[in-house]
């Protein structure tokens, strides 16, 4: 059975359908985990705490999606290297969401001394670019439902872009942060490569998703 014809049934292509709600609440904590670099960069304590509770919750949503795709799996037949990828694919987004929350929770560890506005600025572009390629994702999503392959490979190779673009910045910021560090408390050195790290992972998530998408796009 190709994945192609598991996707033209009913309880499979819930799946997939399932699969598009879960990334959109990732998505949406990913653009408030960067809106918290933002807001904890402008020394926004209010907001900062307002994108936190959404993230948090967000997360716990996104959670929820998967074990709903888990349990839609477990209960519909399928051929094993469908079942195989689909769970790679839910398991490897929800990460994503993962990282957001780690290096949003990071980011109010540090209110006593805020970090250097340079390794801010830095965060946030990868935050950004993190945020993009989320979004990217979702788009390959709903073109996967609609049986556009074409065109899921052609946006798993400009996520694999963003990733490359998100692993310089990590390096740079990593310069930036190791110079912080010459003088910075032990602590907040250790949070400051913790986020810029955190949120590095998230981009490589990103991209192990790409492969995810493109794999069951190239079964079928």
């Amino acid at each position: 059975m190709s994945t192609w014809s598991w996707i033209s049934r009913v309880r499979e292509r819930k799946a997939l359908e399932l699969y598009i709600e879960h990334i959109s609440r990732i998505l949406g904590v990913v653009e408030h985990a960067v809106d918290a670099i933002a807001a904890y960069r402008d020394g926004d304590s209010v907001k900062l705490d307002e994108d936190w509770r959404v993230v948090y919750e967000g997360e716990k949503e996104a959670d929820d999606y998967k074990r709903r795709i888990l349990m839609e799996l477990s209960e519909s037949i399928f051929h094993p290297i469908d079942r195989e990828e689909v769970v790679r694919l839910v398991i490897t987004s929800d990460d994503i969401a993962s990282y957001a929350k780690a290096w949003c929770r990071r980011l109010k560890l540090v209110r006593d001394e805020p970090l250097p506005t340079d390794i801010l600025d830095a965060a946030y572009k990868m935050g950004m670019l993190v945020h993009e390629a989320v979004k990217l994702i979702l788009e390959a999503s709903r073109d996967l439902l609609s049986g556009n392959k074409r065109r899921v490979l052609e946006l798993a190779n400009k996520i694999e872009s963003i990733e490359e673009r998100v692993d310089d910045l990590h390096v740079e910021s990593l310069e930036r942060a190791l110079s912080y560090c010459n003088k910075a408390k032990p602590s907040h050195c250790i949070i400051v490569r913790e986020i810029i790290t955190t949120i590095e992972n998230a981009a490589d998530k990103c991209e192990d998703t790409a492969d995810v998408l493109r794999s069951i796009a190239l079964l079928g």
